[in-house]
């Protein structure tokens, strides 16, 4: 009989119907299993046991965009020069001041041959100026930069700004090259207001290498501040989180920078398609 079932054309519901009759017949201590084996044996000697429907299906695409951590370098050499540097915008606060931010040259820049520059001249009191990169904004991140201090007027700081929310709200890691101290700043509503301070040893050399690293631990969540490879301060400020990064320069002063560098630490965002199980 299963040799006819076997060869001949028969619909799905007959050979159900067959293999249930002989089900039927098994003893009823063994009811159950015998069911299982019996209906599972009849489906895979039938060709016509496997049904379209059955069929492997491809897992659907992610709808959402997958866009990788951030991790990049700008060297301001593909900038032109005496201009603001492509992909990046100036905003200033505190009180009237002159000067900016131009990509210029240096003979002795770290990556030849463009570096950017900032003047400042403040008119009365502090003055500031951000230069926040384009379409840029992380929540941890390590962010550093070389830069050389051109000592001007006593009250010039400059270095890094991340958690920017607008040109009165974020965070501000400066060097004051009068005193030879790192400090580090919150500015909320366009008042600065100092978190931590630090003396430096100065390295006999141009160029110096400020990095912050914004990270988090469980629920504790701080900043580190580097000068020149050393660890110089703790930050636990939570007063900003998520914001755009970038460079800062307050008072009367001039600077230089090249080689700034952002890697994002922690992303919420997928880099694959989820798991097929």
């Amino acid at each position: 009989m299963t040799l006819r079932i076997l060869h001949r054309r028969v619909s799905n519901a007959d050979i159900t119907n067959a293999c249930r009759d002989h089900a039927m017949r098994v003893t009823k201590a063994s009811t159950m299993p015998m069911v299982c084996l019996v209906l599972s044996l009849c489906f895979v000697g039938s060709p016509l046991g496997v049904f379209a429907g059955d069929e492997p299906q491809e897992l659907l695409k992610p709808t959402h965009m997958t866009v990788a951590p951030l991790f990049q370098e700008w060297q301001f050499d593909e900038s032109a020069l005496n201009q603001v540097p492509e992909g990046f915008s100036l905003e200033v606060g505190g009180t009237l001041n002159k000067g900016g931010w131009v990509v210029s040259k240096d003979k002795l820049a770290p990556t030849l041959p463009k570096i950017v520059e900032q003047h400042l001249t403040c008119e009365k009191s502090l003055c500031y100026q951000l230069l926040s990169i384009d379409g840029v904004t992380v929540e941890y991140v390590d962010l550093s930069v070389r830069m050389k201090m051109r000592l001007g007027t006593p009250s010039g700081k400059a270095g890094l700004a991340y958690g920017i929310q607008d040109a009165k709200n974020f965070y501000a890691v400066v060097v004051e090259p009068k005193t030879n101290e790192i400090v580090a700043y919150v500015v909320k509503d366009g008042e600065s207001q100092e978190i931590a301070r630090e003396t430096l040893i100065i390295e006999p050399s141009d160029w110096h290498f400020l990095r912050i690293q914004r990270n988090t631990i469980v629920s504790k969540e701080f900043t580190e501040i580097f000068f020149d490879h050393h660890l110089m301060i703790d930050v636990y400020d939570q007063s900003f989180k998520i914001g755009k990064i970038g460079l800062v320069a307050m008072g009367d002063g001039a600077f230089a920078f090249d080689n700034l560098r952002a890697i994002e630490l922690m992303s919420n965002r997928p880099l694959s398609r989820p798991a097929a199980y």
